[in-house]
């Protein structure tokens, strides 16, 4: 054998060495893992919060409806226009109660004349009266005396009974007289009112947040049935947002919670809000056919900070928030400072296996005889990044979230968890599985 072959079998040979070194080294052949996104464990302010929508209205609305029934005549104000209190807003056509008003003006006018002639009679009458009495108490000791006769006495006695009946007579007319009098004058009051209620003024400042008639109409008068709802005032000083909240969510909310609210209107701009009040639920039916569908929604009263919006109010300017308009509302139920959290992403459930849900369920369905355990416990996990890019799977306990982040016993500030891809965490990753750390960024670019 030639020297030239002996050396290329040592060189041959001192090349495998070598490599299997650098193999076993890691430096060639290395499995390079899933690739991953992670992030790090952090103290964090949480704050959980119930996202419900509905409509803005004012805290106070008062609707305006005649006392009487009658034609408009008048209309003063239209829709959005702001009022005082007392303004004249319409008048119903006033003639027939006017007509009233001065009948019954006449009819007090007659009865207080007859009333003034009984009163003057009454004088003369008593004057009588008492003449009549003292001439019979004269007569009656005379007849006594036997001084006048009996016919004397008795036809002075006559004239006496007669004066006093009537004497009491004119009293009893002044009485009666008196009743007739307070009688007309309540019709002539009541006549004055009827008058008056033609004109429809408003109840407090505010603006016409609703306007249900137009002139020329004929309304019904609240003293017959409902009475016609002309429109309302409503003080939109004091502005709520009403939201509907499911029953899953309603137990989290409590009077004095504080919102953010955003209104369709003015985009990207929040709002501070209070919760003020709670009310019962409107149950509603889900299907409209079983009543077991029936999902019962709280409504609940959001109060709007003046000060959040005094930027929009100006002066003589149509306020900023309309009745009606769209808005939703982030109540903030609950709230935790410096709390161990990572992100959504990173909490996933696995079972007793080590297996996530629908990788269980899937694996169990294809074998006979062993149909899946729907109600297996699932343990909620997180998946730690370890020094030699392997994975710990961490059994944690989870508390309170908001959109981006959750609350977790467990695991410590500082440790890196895996938070991406969703079908990696969720399904894939077990404990000691192997990892290729990549920014999110390239893991999207590699995606598309």
């Amino acid at each position: 054998m030639n020297k030239k072959i002996i050396w290329s079998i040592v060189g041959f040979v001192a090349l495998v060495v070598v490599l299997v070194g650098l193999k076993k080294a890691g430096v060639i052949g290395k499995e390079e893992g899933t690739e991953v996104t992670v992030e790090k464990v952090q103290l964090r302010t949480i704050t959980e919060s119930v996202n419900a929508s509905g409509k803005v209205y004012p805290e106070i609305e008062v609707k305006v409806s005649p006392d009487i029934s009658g034609e408009i005549v008048s209309l003063f104000v239209e829709e959005g226009a702001k009022v005082t209190k007392g303004q004249v807003l319409a008048k119903i056509y006033a003639d027939i109660y006017s007509s009233q008003r001065d009948q019954v003006t006449a009819s007090v006018n007659q009865v207080k004349a007859q009333y003034e002639n009984v009163k003057a009679n009454l004088s003369g009458l008593k004057n009588g009266y008492e003449n009549a009495k003292a001439a019979y108490e004269r007569y009656k000791k005379l007849f006594a005396d036997k001084i006048v006769s009996r016919a004397e006495y008795e036809q002075v006695e006559q004239t006496y009974r007669s004066a006093e009946s009537s004497y009491n007579a004119a009293k009893e007319s002044i009485k009666s007289g008196e009743a007739q009098v307070q009688g007309v004058r309540a019709q002539l009051a009541r006549a004055e009112k009827d008058l008056a209620r033609t004109t429809i003024v408003s109840p407090m400042d505010g603006i016409i947040s609703l306007m249900n008639v137009k002139k020329g109409e004929r309304v019904v008068g609240t003293a017959q049935m409902a009475g016609t709802e002309m429109m309302r005032v409503a003080d939109m000083k004091s502005i709520e947002v009403r939201v509907d909240v499911g029953e899953n969510d309603i137990t989290k909310v409590k009077l004095g919670d504080t919102a953010l609210v955003e209104v369709d209107a003015y985009n990207n701009r929040k709002f501070k809000g209070i919760v003020y009040k709670i009310a019962n639920p409107i149950t509603a039916s889900a299907s409209g056919i079983s009543s077991a569908a029936e999902v019962a929604n709280y409504k609940v009263h959001i109060r709007l900070l003046t000060e959040s919006y005094a930027d929009l109010i100006q002066e003589n300017a149509i306020f900023p928030f309309r009745p009606g308009m769209t808005a939703s509302a982030d109540i903030q139920t609950k709230s935790k400072v410096n709390v161990i959290s990572v992100p959504l992403n990173a909490v996933t459930t696995r079972d007793s296996d080590g297996q996530g849900k629908e990788t269980k369920v899937s694996s169990t369905a294809s074998k006979d005889n062993e149909p899946a355990k729907a109600d297996e416990v699932l343990n909620e996990v997180v998946f730690v990044l370890q020094k030699d890019n392997k994975v710990k799977m961490v059994k944690v306990k989870t508390d309170i979230q908001d959109l981006n982040f959750i609350e977790v016993s467990g695991v410590k500030v500082g440790d890196q968890v895996i938070t991406g891809p969703y079908s990696i965490v969720s399904k894939t990753l077990k404990d000691g599985s192997l990892v290729k750390v990549v920014t999110k960024e390239k893991l999207f670019e590699e995606k598309k």
